[in-house]
C-alpha cells in the first residue's frame, strides 16, 4: 500500500467540489493507494501519471522508494 498526499491547493480543490463530484475524485485518489498505475492511467515523465475521474483529471507522481503518491494537480477535462 502506498501513502497518498494531496497538495493544499488540490484538497481545497476537491473539498469544494459537488458532493457527487466529490465522491468520484476522492475515490480515485484513494484507490492510488491500493494500485498507484491502474490500467487506465497515462505517464506523462517516468515519475508522473494521470488519471480520469469523471469530469476531472489528476496529476501525480510516485515515489517507488517511499512507496508515497503525491497529487499535485486536479484540472478540469475538456470534455
Amino acid at each position: 500500500m502506498y501513502a497518498t498526499e494531496v497538495v493544499p491547493e488540490v484538497a481545497r480543490q476537491i473539498q469544494e467540489l459537488h458532493p457527487k463530484r466529490f465522491k468520484i475524485v476522492s475515490l480515485r485518489v484513494f484507490a492510488l493507494q491500493m494500485n498507484p498505475r491502474p490500467p487506465d492511467c497515462m505517464m506523462i515523465d517516468p515519475d508522473t501519471y494521470r488519471v480520469v475521474a469523471g469530469p476531472y483529471s489528476i496529476t501525480y507522481i510516485i515515489d517507488d522508494s517511499q512507496r508515497r503518491v503525491r497529487v499535485f494537480l486536479l484540472e478540469e477535462r475538456e470534455v
